[in-house]
């Protein structure tokens, strides 16, 4: 009867509870999180082409070990083109624990050039449907990315001690 008493008591206090992590990391595994929303729901449209375009909030822990910058990919796996890069980041600083919404990366940190032919955040904006847009951390040996835009994805891969991914959801009002 007592645990009834303590759940009508935690139900009534509503916003004063704390909020869970969305997405929580693996104990100990490299992760990344929204406080903008949860893991595999909707993005708000605050942070896409039918609000102000901003990126979303983003936080990570347990970086590996040895990590000398970190860099951040958003992409679209199903845009009609195929996958479409929203967003590019390289040379995060490896102590960043992540990125405030609306707010450009701290340098020395670099926005490359994305799909839609801007250096930065360009929010998700389906032509149709719902769409999955990732992101994706990866934790790097080197402290400078000096690969090209050609050479993003191969020089990432070939350069990270680990990747930790956030998908999130988005579909355009009709």
């Amino acid at each position: 009867m007592k645990a009834l008493y303590f759940v009508a008591a935690l139900m009534a206090l509503g916003g004063c509870v704390p909020r869970e992590i969305p997405n929580p990391p693996k104990a100990g595994g490299f992760a990344i999180v929204s406080d903008s929303f949860a893991a595999n729901s909707a993005i708000p449209a605050e942070f896409t082409c039918d609000g102000a375009n901003t990126q979303p909030a983003l936080r990570w822990s347990h970086v590996p070990a040895g990590t000398k910058s970190l860099a951040l990919l958003l992409r679209d796996p199903d845009a009609p083109s195929g996958d479409f890069l929203h967003w590019a980041v390289t040379d995060i600083p490896a102590g960043a624990a992540g990125l405030e919404p609306g707010v450009r990366p701290p340098a020395p940190a670099r926005e490359l050039q994305n799909d839609a032919g801007i250096n930065g955040y360009t929010g998700p904006c389906p032509p149709s449907g719902t769409h999955r847009y990732i992101f994706t951390l990866y934790a790097l040996k080197t402290g400078s990315f000096e690969a090209g835009r050609g050479a993003l994805q191969a020089a990432l891969e070939a350069g990270a001690l680990g990747k930790a991914s956030l998908t999130g959801l988005y579909r355009r009002k009709e």
